[in-house]
């Protein structure tokens, strides 16, 4: 890379790359170039281009320094060169799913070997003798490695397939009243990739990472990871196809409360075995003292709804007994009112001590339904 600009020494524009002659495509495998092509011309010993500075880290930053005074005329401008250098890169196609479905990215690998810091703008790309496309390149340091899309790649297709399922439960727990099934929820993404040209392709797919989920086993390894990506390489022959399958599983936990067990609960833990026929037995022992706490439940219910009868019709006999006048027939009334009256009163005493009764088993089978939950417990298997 050799060019300059006009301005402070410092300053490094990115776009001076593609006057600079750095030449990203010379090395890569699997494209001829002709002797006399734009690209080694540019960077060639004999280009008549010698840099003209040299750079230094500053803290965090970096500088361009020029080791000998510039001097720039009135109304006008200078180049000033800053490198000039052969990088390693490999010519690749870079495909992304959220970019575009069908078709991957021309791109390049492109490692900075030289000593210097290569500042973030815009790339040209040459390709022997022709105009390959523009980038953008972030800040790249000495020796670190990007990659670098330039252009759509018409000569590859990329089709995908996905695939989620649910895989039998590996775990299986029960404490302090909790029941516990763990399991994992698996999704499988399958990459199909056709090359459709005469020559070799160099494939990378960047499948997203996901928090929380890892890559199956039979998975293969990715040649690297960022922040946001897998990256998968796949060699393609001329004219080949090739798929990627990539499967991802995510541990996953369904949870019940055992004071809320139901018998289709119950039902489904030995369908699905997560229960034997003991732990089964137990929890139709905590179903039925559910069943009679709800029985005794509703007595209470019952109980305190004909109280509230009698009442009512008490308040009703009281009202009629005071409109009734001092007749033989009022009488007669009055005397039956008062009748039912002591019937029903010797009934709300019957129902008080039915209740007091219902409440004192309530509480019993209460106390032991919640010593039940919490004793008990199924040691984790696989």
């Amino acid at each position: 890379m050799g060019a300059g600009g006009v301005g402070p020494p410092l300053s490094a524009p990115q776009q001076l790359i593609q006057q600079s002659g750095l030449n990203v495509t010379d090395n890569l495998a699997g494209f001829s170039r002709p002797t006399t092509s734009v690209s080694s011309a540019i960077t060639s010993g004999e280009s008549g281009v010698e840099t003209a500075a040299t750079g230094s880290e500053v803290g965090e930053l970096f500088e361009y320094r020029v080791e000998q005074p510039v001097t720039v005329r009135r109304d006008r401008s200078a180049l000033i060169p800053i490198l000039q250098t052969k990088m390693e890169g490999e010519r690749v196609s870079v495909y992304n799913e959220a970019a575009r479905k069908d078709r991957p990215m021309h791109g390049i690998r492109l490692k900075n070997t030289s000593e210097l810091t290569l500042e973030g703008g815009s790339l040209t790309v040459i390709d022997g003798d022709a105009y390959a496309g523009e980038a953008l390149i972030e800040r790249l340091k000495s020796k670190e490695q990007r990659f670098i899309s330039f252009g759509l790649d018409l000569g590859t297709l990329v089709t995908t397939k996905f695939k989620s399922e649910r895989k039998p439960v590996f775990l299986v727990r029960a404490q302090k009243g909790v029941f516990e099934a763990h399991y994992h929820q698996t999704q499988k993404k399958t990459y199909t990739i056709i090359n459709q040209t005469d020559k070799k392709r160099i494939v990378y797919v960047e499948h997203p990472y996901r928090e929380g989920w890892k890559l199956s086993d039979d998975t293969q390894k990715p040649a690297s990871q960022t922040i946001n990506f897998y990256r998968f390489r796949v060699d393609l022959e001329p004219r080949g196809t090739s798929e990627l399958p990539v499967t991802e599983n995510q541990a996953l936990m369904d949870s019940y409360q055992l004071a809320n067990i139901t018998p289709r609960d119950v039902e489904l833990f030995v369908a699905s075995n997560y229960i034997d026929a003991k732990m089964r037995a137990e929890l139709e022992k905590l179903i039925e003292m559910k069943l009679k706490i709800g029985n005794e439940q509703l007595r209470i219910a019952a109980l305190d709804k004909e109280a509230a009868e009698i009442g009512d019709d008490q308040k009703r006999l009281r009202e009629n007994i005071a409109t009734l006048k001092n007749t033989n027939e009022a009488k007669q009334l009055v005397a039956r009112y008062i009748a039912k009256a002591g019937e029903q009163e010797s009934r709300l005493e019957q129902i008080a001590k039915e209740k007091r009764e219902a409440q004192a088993a309530l509480a019993k089978l209460t106390s032991e339904f919640d010593a039940a939950v919490r004793a008990l417990t199924i040691n984790p298997i696989v």
